[in-house]
This record gives C-alpha cells, sequence and structure tokens, in this order.
C-alpha cells in the first residue's frame, strides 16, 4: 500500500516505502491479457522507491544479491520474456507504441485479441461443471430480522488509505446503513441518525441514510471505514469453492443508541 493501513499499523514490524504508478517506470497488464507500458510522471517523495528496488536490494541483504542485479525494470521485463514464451515479442520499444496482448510469441507477431477463437487448449470443447446449489445457512429470524449486504461505493476505495485522504472524504465521510423508507418509519430512525447494527458474530456503530435503493427488510453498506469496521459482523460461512467469506448475506438486527 502506498500509505499505513490497518494491517500493517497491528502487525507489521518493517516498512517499505513504496511508490506509486505516476513514480516508477515498468509495465501493467490488465484482464484482457494487455500489457502496456508505464512511465514515470514525477521523482517518488521522501524515501520511497519502485518495488524492483526494493526486493532487489532485501535480496542482496538476505545474501542473494547475485540472482537480482537488476538496474531497471526494462532488464527484468526482458528476463521474464526469456523465461515465458508467450510474452517474448513484447519489448518494451514494441510497446512504447503501444499495448500489446499476450499470446506475443515473436517480435513479428501483432499479439492475440482473441485468445480462444477456435478451440481451447484442452480441444474444441470446455469443460463445464454444474455445481449444486447449497442454501446459506445465514437466514433471519425474530432477534435477527434483517437481511445485511455489504459492498463498494464510488467514492472510495476498499479501506480507503487512499481516497480518504482526497476531497472524497466530503462527499462520503464514512460508511453508511442503507434502510428504506418503510423500515426506517417503523423504527423511528431519522437520516443521518447513528444506530448500532448486531450480527450474531459482531457489532458496529455507523449512520443511517434512507435509501430508495434497498427493500424492505433489507440494508446495504459500505465497508471502507476502519473505525466501523463492518466485516466485524460478517460470519464464519465460506464459500465451497474459493472460500470467500458471506459478505452478501448477514442476518442483523439494529439498536437505537
Amino acid at each position: 500500500d502506498l500509505f499505513m493501513n490497518e494491517t500493517a499499523r497491528e502487525y507489521a514490524h518493517v516498512f517499505l516505502p513504496a511508490a506509486s504508478s505516476f513514480e516508477k517506470d515498468g509495465t501493467f497488464m490488465n484482464a484482457e491479457r494487455r500489457v502496456q507500458r508505464v512511465r514515470r510522471a514525477l521523482a517518488p517523495p521522501g524515501e520511497a522507491r519502485s518495488d524492483w528496488e526494493m526486493v532487489r536490494d532485501l535480496a542482496a541483504a538476505l545474501g542473494h544479491g547475485a540472482r537480482f542485479e537488476f538496474d531497471s525494470a526494462e532488464a527484468i521485463w526482458n528476463e521474464i520474456r526469456a523465461v515465458w514464451p508467450q510474452a517474448a515479442g513484447m519489448s518494451y520499444a514494441r510497446l512504447d507504441r503501444g499495448g500489446l496482448q499476450w499470446p506475443c510469441p515473436d517480435e513479428q507477431h501483432p499479439g492475440t485479441t482473441i485468445l480462444h477463437r477456435d478451440m481451447f487448449p484442452i480441444g474444441p470443447r470446455a469443460a463445464l461443471r454444474r455445481i449444486d446449489y447449497h442454501a446459506t445457512p445465514e437466514v433471519v429470524s425474530p432477534d435477527y430480522p434483517f437481511r445485511l449486504m455489504t459492498g463498494r461505493t464510488l467514492y472510495a476505495f476498499n479501506a480507503g488509505t487512499m481516497t480518504q485522504r482526497t476531497p472524497n472524504r466530503i462527499l462520503r465521510p464514512t460508511d453508511t446503513l442503507d434502510i428504506c423508507a418503510a423500515d426506517a418509519q417503523r423504527l423511528g430512525l431519522a437520516d443521518r441518525e447513528r444506530v448500532r447494527m448486531r450480527s450474531r458474530y459482531g457489532e458496529t456503530l455507523l449512520p443511517v441514510r434512507v435509501s430508495a435503493s434497498v427493500k424492505t427488510g433489507e440494508l446495504f453498506a459500505t465497508f471502507h471505514d476502519p473505525a466501523v469496521c463492518l466485516n466485524n459482523l460478517t460470519g464464519p460461512q465460506r464459500d465451497r469453492f474459493v472460500k470467500t467469506p458471506e459478505y452478501k448475506v448477514t442476518a442483523v438486527r439494529i439498536e437505537r443508541i
């Protein structure tokens, strides 16, 4: 992370000052397999350095400097090209003229815009597997009558270590608990009133926001403010395959303070 975050503050002993993407040279690869050049626009502030410089110097301090004798991001990329045939044709000279999509096996290859045009690596058809539906054990009850869903807001990113340092904070200073007008009226809650929300696993305090975007019996809250720590409410259930927590289904109740 570019800035101190809660995990680092709680557990870390050594901090390596990272430069931002505007302060370093190198490549980015996106989800459509496109590799693009990134060029330094300004010098890193203070002691901040590029990731590769920190890794190189750390390796040297641990006695493995001979394996990390790089002097630029381009030198590292050339080693990647040497051991990864699908990127062999993506030299910096070509990337300077625009992004390329792998596979790009040589410098005459134009790049691959569509990865599986005629067939898959395993054959002409993909092997799909049907997964049986398993209902969540997390259900509403008289003690926990609301179903909470968590997610993002346009104005913040993850734990807010970057966006909460910008004027975005004025637009959305903290997380809110979105509730429909009918439920708010039934509970006697006013817009922006601070409430306690409890689940079977934890609790937190946050302001109410009366919203037309949620249904009766449902709530929505964002997880960007470390002071709120919304994920304290999330239960131990995990997806059977990818092991992600049930961020979208948590039974909760609201208590006036």
